[in-house]
């Protein structure tokens, strides 16, 4: 009898603590947007409404800009008919200009837990942040959010959100990435990875170069791959799921090796999978391309001094005597990369 009512005195207790918000009188954020324009900053940002008459959601604006970054919120706030939330938001999009100049801040923000969101994925634009979210609008709620996500988990978009984030941002040993998405005739599209040192952002990855990125650091290896062998020819397949290893010997030979299984779409007419021979020249030629590409993207980011990869991470899990300064100006520069590549083909009618 006292274990109930201990129980219930502390049901009493944690229903007290709780903070009651009813959603129909909340404005909960699903998508932001920040750019810079002189020194000021100018947030966008879009919330679900519902409309009891038509029983249907549609996705609403906010705007507001301050001087300082943390000046957006109380803006946005005072330009709320109800309260704001942001504890659930999706999407954030930097414009690049914010990119260059406030990642320091963004940081900071989100380490505050001032942003901070479990689900939330932070992307870049080459355009402005509000252009996108103007365009978000167009669509049915969360389209935006989808998107991405249907990219990280499908597509060729390396996996990040706002944790990943912080701590490449804060932890040794790699460099922060995040994906880029603009809109190209009317359409919101991803467009590549962005790729920072430090405070700085260094470099834009391509679409296919984001694939090779994802490979070699996402949990799930999957994706979509194409590339030309001809004018009109080309090879095209889905990449199911796959295995790396990653190993950085004393002697500073850096071995990446991939085990990936395909599915074919589209392979060259003159090429007829079902015949042996065939098999094993579109699987060694995949392979040689996929060593190829990867390898000739790593030296890529090593010239630029860019560790996005995370092999000095790596490095200081293999090797005791490790110092982020000696590995950036000793050891990462002077890395020889050796590719290996195994692909297993499903579907293709002959025994491998």
């Amino acid at each position: 009898m006292k274990g109930h009512i201990l129980a219930l005195f502390c049901c009493c207790l944690l229903s007290g603590c709780a903070q009651v918000r009813i959603i129909d009188r909340i404005n909960i954020i699903q998508s932001m947007g920040v750019d810079i324009e002189g020194e000021t900053y100018k947030m966008s940002a879009s919330y679900p409404t519902y409309i009891k008459a038509s029983r249907k959601q549609f996705v609403s604006p906010l705007t507001a800009e301050s001087k300082i970054i943390y000046g957006i919120f109380t803006a946005i706030a005072a330009k709320s008919s109800q309260p704001i939330e942001i504890g659930q938001m999706r999407t954030l999009v930097i414009s690049e200009k914010f990119a260059r100049g406030a990642i320091a801040e963004l940081a900071d923000i989100i380490n505050r837990e001032s942003i901070k969101s479990s689900n939330a994925t932070i992307v870049i634009t080459k355009q402005k942040a509000s252009s996108i979210i103007s365009e978000s609008l167009k669509k049915p709620p969360f389209f935006l959010s989808e998107l991405i996500e249907q990219n990280m988990y499908h597509g060729n978009t390396p996996m990040t959100n706002y944790h990943s984030f912080v701590n490449q941002y804060y932890g040794e040993g790699q460099d922060i990435y995040l994906p880029v998405i603009n809109i190209d005739k009317g359409l919101l599209h991803m467009d590549g990875v962005g790729v920072f040192k430090g405070e700085e952002l260094k470099l834009w990855l391509t679409n296919e170069e984001g694939l090779y990125l994802k490979l070699l650091k996402d949990k799930a290896l999957r994706g979509e791959y194409d590339f030309k062998t001809g004018p009109k020819e080309m090879y095209s397949f889905i990449i199911l799921h796959g295995k790396r290893k990653i190993a950085i010997a004393q002697n500073g030979k850096a071995t990446i090796s991939l085990k990936l299984t395909i599915v074919p779409r589209q392979f060259p007419k003159k090429i007829n999978i079902q015949k042996k021979d065939d098999f094993h020249e579109v699987k060694t030629q995949i392979e040689e391309k996929f060593a190829s590409e990867i390898k000739t993207m790593l030296i890529h980011l090593q010239k630029n001094n860019v560790d996005p990869i995370g092999f000095g991470e790596q490095y200081r899990r293999q090797h005791r005597t490790y110092s982020e300064n000696g590995f950036n100006e000793t050891i990462y520069p002077n890395l020889d990369f050796e590719v290996k590549t195994k692909i297993i083909i499903l579907h293709s009618g002959v025994g491998h």
